[in-house]
């Protein structure tokens, strides 16, 4: 999913060759190209606060500049840099002065470059999720589109949206599971991502399957905990509990065997849940089914 940033060299070599320093902006280009990034921001900010300069798109546009490399090289791609935001709102600021579209190249590419790094942190964040960085990723992934919109108006995003909402859930499955089941907040939101998916594409398998088996899944492991010691109203609760959650599990279930009705998969876990709510004459029936379809050859994994 990470997509690559190496090759969005940025053109600015036309703009800031033009730099003579007759100007503050010019001024902060000349410091910029020393390589002094800090001296650099402090002159564009001093120019900003020029009535000559300040209403003007080339200057928004190397503010913007200045800061991104600040988050690049100082910073290193820090996810939670204020200067990242900082330069995207400078380059906005800039397409928004430029009436005749003088800058528009140098501005998409910079925002493209700052488009991309919060794409790419909300996917690297899902691989080292966990509870105080929970709620980031999304917020990262909707600035991406926000952004995106300026450089592909035309791109609707499902496709990206389909595979985030279900990357979100498998890794916020993994930590409910890795917590023993211990932190519904896991499992709360891994079931809100995979309903986002589905919103997406209704139809999609992996989506529906997957929350099918982790309601199912819950009420299994709520019935493993039941032993001896558990009275007998804590066990009525807990039964009601599983009921509902393999009521919730069934559509879902549904749903994947009519995406895929030759997989196996989604056979036995219709032939599971129809067991657990006592419908014999359901989980028969599918019984029969992945039966023929495993005499016949057929059944997919």
């Amino acid at each position: 999913m990470i997509q690559r940033l190496g090759a969005l060299l940025l053109i600015i070599a036309p703009l800031f060759s033009l730099a003579q320093g007759t100007t503050k902006t010019e001024e902060a280009v000349r410091i910029y190209q020393t390589g002094d990034l800090m001296a650099a921001r402090t002159q564009i900010l001093n120019a900003l606060q020029s009535s000559e300069e300040k209403d003007q798109a080339y200057t928004w546009f190397v503010k913007g500049f200045i800061f991104k490399e600040i988050f690049k090289q100082i910073e290193k791609g820090n996810p939670f840099s204020e200067n990242r935001e900082v330069a995207v709102e400078a380059i906005l600021h800039s397409m928004k002065l430029d009436g005749t579209g003088q800058y528009r190249e140098n501005n998409v590419n910079a925002l493209k470059y700052l488009s991309l790094t919060y794409y790419n942190d909300a996917v690297l964040l899902t691989k080292s999720l966990n509870e105080s960085n929970l709620e980031f990723p999304l917020q990262f992934y909707q600035r991406y589109k926000e952004l995106n919109v300026h450089i592909e108006p035309a791109n609707d995003h499902k496709e990206q949206d389909l595979e985030f909402y279900k990357n979100m859930g498998k890794a916020c499955r993994i930590l409910y599971e890795k917590e023993d089941g211990t932190k519904v907040i896991y499992f709360d939101k891994m079931v809100d991502f995979y309903n986002m998916a589905l919103e997406v594409a209704p139809e999609d398998f992996q989506a529906n399957y997957n929350l099918a088996v982790n309601y199912y899944n819950k009420g299994v492991y709520k019935i493993r905990k039941i032993d001896h010691n558990t009275e007998i109203f804590e066990l009525i609760r807990i039964q009601d509990e599983c009921v509902a959650l393999f009521k919730q599990a069934l559509p879902f279930m549904l749903a994947a065997n009519e995406a895929q009705p030759e997989h196996a998969d989604t056979l036995k876990g219709l032939m599971a849940i129809y067991r657990s709510l006592s419908d014999r004459e359901n989980a028969m029936a599918y019984q029969e089914e992945l039966e023929k379809l495993i005499t016949d050859g057929k059944p997919q994994d």
